[in-house]
């Protein structure tokens, strides 16, 4: 038993003494580091010059009116496919649930959904029936002119022309 304890301190003595000259081997080893090169020190200090990026100093330009004036929204009512396909183009989304379909288009703002139904219940062409808008960002709904002119911007004046006429 005597032997294993003298053993076993023998043992954390090599172990604690390795570990001092370790430490003490790398701190000495550390402070014997000299530099590679030598450096020349400039008589005078090189100034770097500052640069700053500036914001432009225009004020934005609000966006401006429309070259056209902005209908009701209810113009769409009763407008085929063909016609809202002609002044609106292919839609961002198309939805089919018979005998409707859903469509929707997009503006940097709202999102405009338009429902066709079938013109005499279940058989005539499709035509806008129900006409819903809501906010890109959240589920709010948003001021209705405000959204189909945004749509209508998006188009331009000649598009207009053809959905009024």
């Amino acid at each position: 038993m005597k032997l294993k304890i003298i053993a076993s301190m023998g043992f954390l003595t090599l172990l604690t003494a390795c570990g001092a000259t370790t430490q003490t081997a790398s701190t000495e080893a550390a402070a014997e580091v000299k530099p590679l090169a030598k450096t020349k020190k400039s008589e005078q200090p090189v100034e770097t010059p500052v640069v700053v990026a500036k914001l432009p100093e225009e004020k934005p330009q609000p966006e401006p009116e429309p070259a056209f004036e902005v209908p009701e929204i209810d113009i769409l009512k009763g407008k085929e496919v063909a016609e809202i396909e002609a002044v609106f183009g292919e839609p961002v989304l198309r939805r089919k649930d018979k005998p409707t379909e859903i469509w929707q288009y997009l503006s940097s703002s709202c999102a405009l959904h338009l429902v066709f139904y079938p013109e005499n219940g279940k058989t005539g062409p499709l035509t806008v029936q129900h006409i819903a808008m809501n906010d890109r960002e959240s589920v709010k709904d948003v001021p209705v002119r405000a959204c189909f002119e945004s749509q209508l911007k998006k188009l331009g004046a000649e598009k207009v022309k053809e959905l009024t006429s």
